[in-house]
């Protein structure tokens, strides 16, 4: 079984399985004791417990073991069976410790704000619209964090997920024998696989201050934007930068300040005015690159994904709230 007390003394092994040093442990761990302690509680007072709270079995690790069996399945994405292995339990008891964490985690951590759910009607082109936009009531809070905010780049990213499978009940598709009506879903033709998608939000300086929920690999950036709640989040005067994959961003929020590189025009050429734009619009954005690389280095966001597809959000959850860690500690940032 892993000494945790023993790791903590290498601290230089100790960042480089978990992706924090030691003292960031501590901290992290002197969070997230009283969110786990409340969680914990509302759990054992749930309808239709029989049990009275104290009975049944106890954890047979404690929180700071849990918490780094968890923060080690983020960063290098071992399976279950080999955590238990590790740990002494069975893959069952691990899995159950790590997802039963995981939403406290986020908590605890500084991580962006995530959308639940895509809305099932995207944004329109606002000379098509009847209605003004629904107020998201968090929008306070965003201005309360980031008040100085000027702008938010936002790019896509995928990764790789199984092929899904004809469920009870179901039919296969007409064209595929054998097959699921949804296989297309979530086929990505850029990446030539089944994959889940992303969109990822950070400031100029590198910090992630949102997630979309997430979307399927077939799904394009535009139409996850669009459905993502993230625009009506923004202040006003927030600028938008995109990719290519954002072309027309300027028709659907024309209210908006939004910067995308020009596209080039079929069977046409770019002036080298609009190449130098691009290139100077591309030092801008190259930011959301390296962020996505940074998470991308925990690999339960870069590898095949092994689990639902509903615990999807909640793992980039708590990896971008590691990665906006980090980008406390470069900045020399109180984490309090």
């Amino acid at each position: 079984m892993l000494r945790l007390d023993k790791l903590k003394s290498r601290a230089r092994s100790f960042e480089r399985l978990v992706g924090l040093t030691p003292e960031e442990f501590e901290r992290l761990l002197s969070k997230l004791e009283p969110l786990w302690e409340q969680a914990h509680r509302r759990s054992l007072l749930g309808a239709g417990r029989v049990r009275r709270i104290g009975a049944g079995n106890t954890f047979k690790l404690d929180l700071s073991q849990r918490l780094f069996v968890t923060l080690l399945y983020l960063r290098q994405y071992f399976t279950m069976h080999v955590l238990g292995i590790l740990f002494d339990l069975d893959a069952a008891n691990v899995c159950r410790n790590i997802h039963g964490l995981l939403p406290v985690l986020e908590q605890a951590l500084p991580a962006p704000l995530r959308s639940r759910t895509l809305q099932a009607k995207p944004d329109e082109v606002a000379g098509n619209q009847t209605k003004k936009p629904r107020k998201i009531r968090s929008l306070e809070e965003f201005l309360e964090v980031f008040p100085e905010l000027t702008d938010v780049i936002v790019d896509g990213t995928e990764q790789p997920r199984g092929q899904p499978k004809v469920k009870k009940g179901q039919t296969p598709g007409k064209k595929a024998v054998g097959r699921p009506k949804d296989k297309k879903r979530f086929y990505s033709v850029k990446q030539g696989t089944h994959t889940l998608k992303t969109q990822v939000a950070v400031t100029p300086e590198g910090q992630v201050v949102h997630l979309s929920a997430t979307a399927s690999g077939r799904t394009h950036d535009m139409k996850v934007l669009k459905r993502s709640r993230l625009i009506n989040r923004l202040p006003p005067h927030v600028r938008v930068w995109g990719d290519r994959g954002y072309t027309g961003l300027e028709k659907v929020y024309p209210e908006r300040e939004t910067i995308v590189p020009a596209k080039r025009p079929k069977k046409g050429e770019l002036s080298l005015e609009q190449r130098e734009l691009n290139r100077l619009i591309s030092k801008v954005r190259i930011t959301a690159e390296n962020v996505i690389n940074r998470m991308k280095k925990f690999r339960a966001c870069k590898e095949f994904f092994r689990n639902e597809p509903k615990r999807h959000g909640v793992i980039w959850g708590c990896v971008a709230g590691l990665v906006n860690l980090r980008w406390q500690r470069r900045l020399l940032l109180p984490t309090t």
